[in-house]
């Protein structure tokens, strides 16, 4: 047997022993292959169990295996057929090679579904990888992709992702994560209240969200209520990154408004315009390596350039001082630090009465328990939502691929699938 044919036979499960010939054909400048399966004289009949029975010839059957050596040839398989003595039945060797009424072969089955755990790869870019249709693609993935309930676990993140082109109205997916094991436990079409309240309920009678221990949310008002009417034992604790991504924001709104008071010829406007990452950048060393700088021809660092900048205005001292305060109060503080440092924080902030960080004092006020309530350590880990960020963005990937998936149902499996890595099973 030639290596190509060894490769046929290999992609269509069989082996050398179960095949009788490899044949090859030209048909109308397309290239056929003809394998030929083996006879087996001790099969036995499915109806009465009769091992006496006679060969009635073969019968063709087309398959499709993925590989760029067969992509543009035919492929059939010459199976057996009987006729059984004693009850007049036909039949045939039952055929393991693919699903019944169903010319796709189980390998190529399991080569689309490989591929489609890459949030890269579109149901399009799978079908002309492996030689199929779109629509077979999809069918597969529909047929054989199986996401079981998963039990929620005792700490979950809950954050959103957008999907365009939603079913339900809504421009976000709300994705519930498992905080510790790093897996998707569900993925819901909306985020609006009324859809999660109608989807929490469900589980109440059964006591499953009793299990839910902490719960890490951003500042969405509509999680901090579904939370605390349907997670009764659950500590809900604010992600830090997005406390502290409101914190930025709300220095970068002061700095803009400092930088269109001045010229833009002037030296503030350059150090506000061009320097601005030095703000948000903790801990820079005043000993660092000087360079020249055309502007104030002289050399300076990193260090040099924020204390200029910083000189430009009191106010903006002010607030690099209090973003630095709580830099600090987040990166070391343990959870009865926290209790304890969190009206300094605050006061601190009233203090400096800054109108740009009014809704940060504003979500310190509401936020507090939730704030505080995020330095838990569970399992070794700090509870945040940097998992959810992470896989958020492999998500968004795919969406943006695939120009979103408009079937929910279709959507959650994908989004479960490439996430979570798991769902695939032959058994239907």
């Amino acid at each position: 047997m030639s290596n190509s044919n060894q490769i046929l036979v290999s992609l269509l499960n069989l082996t050398a022993q179960e095949v009788d010939s490899v044949n090859s054909v030209n048909d109308d400048n397309s290239l056929s292959y003809y394998v030929t399966l083996k006879k087996k004289p001790n099969s036995v009949c499915p109806i009465c169990g009769s091992i006496d029975k006679l060969f009635k010839g073969y019968y063709k059957k087309k398959q499709t295996v993925s590989n760029d050596l067969f992509c543009s040839s035919s492929i059939y398989l010459r199976i057996p057929r009987y006729l059984c003595k004693k009850c007049n039945h036909s039949f045939s060797i039952v055929n393991k090679l693919s699903p019944p009424n169903n010319t796709i072969s189980y390998s190529l089955i399991i080569k689309v579904m490989n591929l489609l755990t890459d949030s890269k790869l579109t149901f399009r870019s799978v079908a002309s990888l492996t030689g199929i249709s779109e629509t077979s693609v999809m069918r597969i993935f529909d047929k054989y992709c199986h996401i079981s309930k998963v039990a929620f676990p005792e700490t979950i993140c809950i954050d959103e992702v957008y999907t365009k082109d939603n079913d339900y109205k809504s421009k976000y997916s709300c994705i519930i994560y498992d905080f510790y094991n790093e897996r998707i436990v569900d993925a819901l079409p909306s985020r609006k209240k009324e859809y999660l309240s109608k989807y929490f309920d469900q589980f109440v009678s059964s006591g499953q969200l009793l299990s839910i221990h902490y719960v890490s949310i951003d500042m969405y008002l509509t999680y901090k209520l579904i939370a605390k009417k349907y997670f009764k034992k659950a500590i809900i604790c604010v992600d830090p990154f997005h406390v502290i991504q409101l914190l930025n924001n709300c220095l970068s709104k002061l700095r803009i408004r400092l930088m269109n008071s001045y010229s833009q010829n002037s030296n503030e406007y350059y150090l506000l315009k061009y320097w601005k990452n030095l703000l948000f950048t903790s801990n820079l060393d005043c000993n660092y390596k000087k360079k020249y700088n055309k502007v104030f021809k002289r050399e300076l660092n990193y260090y040099d350039i924020l204390q200029l900048m910083l000189s430009i205005s009191p106010q903006l001292s002010n607030a690099y001082q209090l973003k630095e305060q709580y830099m600090s109060f987040n990166r070391n503080s343990s959870i009865e630090q926290a209790r304890n440092e969190f009206p300094i924080i605050y006061n601190s902030f009233i203090k400096a009465n800054i109108p740009e960080f009014y809704d940060f004092v504003s979500a310190l006020a509401n936020w507090k328990d939730e704030i505080i309530n995020s330095f838990t350590i569970y399992k070794g880990r700090r509870i945040n939502s940097s998992i959810a960020e992470s896989m958020n963005a492999r998500i968004s990937e795919l969406m943006y691929n695939t120009k979103g998936i408009r079937n929910h149902e279709r959507r959650k499996k994908r989004i479960m699938y490439c996430i979570n890595k798991d769902g695939f099973s032959l058994k239907l």
